[in-house]
């Protein structure tokens, strides 16, 4: 029993079979005080014309009339189906009450009668407008919903194709270099590669990923920057954090912005350059900061990939936080600053 249960549970044709066969029961049973034969000769007629009008207004009309824009045509047509098959009917239930012996007052009673299953055919045709359009507004959010989804995988593999093989290359080097001279962090350094690595190919698969790996993968990326230059940078990175165990966000959102930093600010000819980088997270919301200083001569091929970074991340922010985010970017001849908060 349970099995037929879940086999009409997950049958939209077994569903409308149901349905249908209810209605023409309810109808069969309501006709059989005046006898068996009325009821199945004039609930069957009624039945079948209830059934031509649901799916004439479901199949033809509006698909191929309203939702094309037909509008004029829609009305007529929908006008002539109900009166011709409330016409029908009447007409039928007439001759049927003649040949039963039956003495009516026959102009009272086809104004009667008319109206009646002109009342039915109405509430038919309005059901069947709604149904039509409830499926056609659940499909359309389902397929949103699907090519949604298939965007944001998307932008994941995306993101994941475009590692920056530069930086993967010189991540080695300088292990390697620390092998060589039998530096005591080098192990240390091999992990952290392996976790960004991981971050990348595995947590990026995900739609979201919590807080906390974004975080892990941004101060490995910094460690490794720093890697590059014997003596300090002005670089720093200060998270105040008071609970991140429980909040996602879609992978690699934050790591653009933190990579443009350390692309283009002159930390190798320019001893006063800096990269400061904020992230202050709470219940309510993200808010994060990363302020660098810039060339006096810029690149306009390294400005044109900066644009192409943030309106990248503008993207994003626009498909998972749509009016809930803030982005301000402030473009000074000497720095430049990005400042982004999202409300959770």
């Amino acid at each position: 029993m349970s099995k037929i249960f879940n086999y009409i549970r997950s049958s939209a044709s077994c569903q409308t079979i149901l349905v249908w066969t209810s209605i023409y029961l309810v109808g069969f049973i309501q006709n059989l005080w005046i006898s068996v034969e009325w009821s199945l000769k004039v609930g069957t007629l009624n039945f079948v014309c209830m059934l031509i009008v649901y799916y004439t207004t479901h199949k033809i009309l509006i698909p191929k009339l309203l939702i094309r824009g037909r509008k004029i045509w829609y009305f007529i047509c929908s006008v002539i189906l109900v009166v011709l098959f409330a016409n029908v009917c009447s007409r039928f239930e007439l001759y049927f009450f003649d040949c039963l012996g039956i003495d009516l007052d026959l102009e009272f009673k086809h104004i009667f009668s008319i109206s009646r299953y002109a009342t039915l055919f109405i509430l038919t045709y309005t059901i069947s407008s709604i149904i039509f359009f409830y499926r056609r507004t659940t499909e359309d959010a389902r397929l949103k919903a699907e090519l949604l989804s298939e965007k944001k995988m998307l932008e994941a593999r995306v993101l994941k194709s475009q590692i920056n093989s530069h930086f993967i290359f010189n991540a080695l080097n300088n292990i390697y270099s620390m092998i060589y001279f039998k530096d005591q962090y080098t192990s240390g350094y091999v992990l952290k590669l392996a976790h960004m690595m991981r971050y990348v190919m595995e947590d990026c698969e995900t739609e979201l990923t919590p807080l906390s790996k974004e975080i892990d993968y941004i101060e490995n990326f910094i460690d490794f920057q720093k890697l590059r230059f014997e003596n300090d940078k002005n670089i720093t990175f200060t998270y105040k954090v008071e609970d991140n165990s429980y909040i996602s966000v879609p992978p690699m959102l934050l790591q653009p912005l933190v990579e443009n930093c350390f692309k283009h600010t002159p930390l190798e000819v320019d001893k006063n350059s800096y990269i400061h980088i904020l992230l202050e997270v709470a219940e309510k919301g993200i808010h994060f900061v990363s302020e660098n200083s810039q060339p006096l001569i810029k690149n306009k091929a390294e400005s044109t990939k900066v644009g192409i970074g943030i309106e990248n991340v503008k993207k994003r922010l626009e498909l998972y936080y749509e009016n809930d985010y803030l982005l301000e970017i402030t473009d000074n001849p000497d720095s430049f600053k990005v400042e982004l908060s999202i409300n959770l």
